[in-house]
Order: C-alpha cells, then structure tokens, then sequence
C-alpha cells in the first residue's frame, strides 16, 4: 500500500487577502509561520518516510517545518508546482471568477493569458502520480504543494471532473490522507489541521462539493 499526505502550504499574504497566487513565490506571513509549526508539531509522530515539495519557498518552508521532525530531507519536482495563471496572478479572486465567466469557457479549460489550463495542470498530476506509483510502494510519502494543483490531483485519485473537484477547499496547513491499494485510491481523511478532528470520508468529499462552491 501506498499512503499519500497531501499538505497545503501556510498562509500567505495574497490568501489572506483573497487574491490568486500562482507561479509567483510569495512567502509564508507570520501567521503562516506559525501554521506550519504547529503542523509539523502535530504530524511528528506520524509515520513519514518521504517528503516532496513544490519548488515554490511557501511549500518549501512548510515541508520544512515538518521535515525537521522526522530527520528527512525534502525533495522537490517542479511537477507539483501551482497553476499558472498568467496575468491573473495576483488580481482578486472576484476578477478571475468574471473573466472566467466573460470566457464562457469550462473552468477546465479556461487559459489566462501567459498562463496554463487546469487541464495541463491536470496532466503534470497524472505524472507526478506515476512517478509516485512507481517509486514509492508501501511507504508514506508527504507532498507538500498547492491549492489548485491539489484539487487538479483529487480530481484523478477521486475520478471526478476539474469542475466537481473545484468545490474542495484545502485550508493552509491543512492536510489530508489518501491510500492506494489495488489499483485504487481511498480516501482516509480530508482537510485535517491540528485544530480539527472531523474526517470526510469519500461521500462526505461530495456533500462537501455540493453545499461549497468557492475557491
């Protein structure tokens, strides 16, 4: 079996302030710094054998603060790194949910200029995932990344479309556990922090897609 944690980076100024975040590397604020450590405080004791980390230093610094629990060192791929989304990287969120509705373009496929789909998002997932198939049978492996990469990621291990898996929110510092057995991937618990205790199982996931709507 394969076991996949799937962590959120710690708040940054342009998520506190409801605006994309894309490609730029925007750091961790204080209050994301101190999201992280506790983060890595409450996941110390959790079985980790490797910990891969967008390129970006918001994901860098929160796979760090976890690493330094477990002795590991932190790998990167720039396969995991967020959407690019061009020249909507740092606008409002409200900007971008009108130029996405002036597109009448399916989310999945709406392109920012100098930016990339979701679905090519999508598809450095599905490589990444191979790789992570490949090399890492029965241990635990931590990825630190990104808002929209994760749910591009969740739409393939839960099979559903970009647009469904768009209602999934990822807190920063979240974290959420996913198992691969049999060729199939099992939910175990989504958007965990050490302030939470609820777990979601994969009907939950689409309660949750269905009654949140926002990004």
């Amino acid at each position: 079996m394969l076991r996949l944690v799937l962590v959120r980076h710690g708040q940054t100024d342009a998520n506190l302030n409801r605006m994309l975040q894309g490609q730029s590397d925007g750091e961790l604020n204080a209050t994301g710094s101190q999201q992280v450590e506790e983060l890595g405080r409450h996941l110390k004791d959790f079985r980790i054998d490797q910990i891969i980390a967008s390129p970006m230093r918001r994901a860098q610094d929160t796979a760090a603060a976890i690493a330094r629990h477990h002795q590991l060192r932190v790998k990167t791929t720039p396969l995991i790194v967020e959407w690019n989304c061009g020249v909507l990287d740092g606008v409002p969120a409200e900007v971008f949910r009108k130029k996405l509705q002036e597109s009448d373009t399916p989310l999945s496929s709406f392109r920012p200029e100098g930016g990339e789909t979701l679905l090519e998002v999508q598809q450095r997932a599905a490589a990444f995932l191979s790789e992570l198939i490949a090399s890492y049978q029965n241990q635990t492996v931590l990825v630190c990344s990104h808002g929209d990469f994760m749910r591009a990621l969740v739409s393939l291990l839960l099979q559903i479309s970009i647009e469904e898996a768009s209602g999934i929110y990822f807190d920063n510092a979240s974290y959420s556990i996913l198992e691969f057995e049999n060729g199939h991937w099992n939910p175990v618990a989504f958007n965990q922090s050490p302030q939470k205790s609820d777990q979601f199982t994969h009907g939950d996931v689409y309660k949750k897609i269905s009654v949140q709507g926002s990004r």
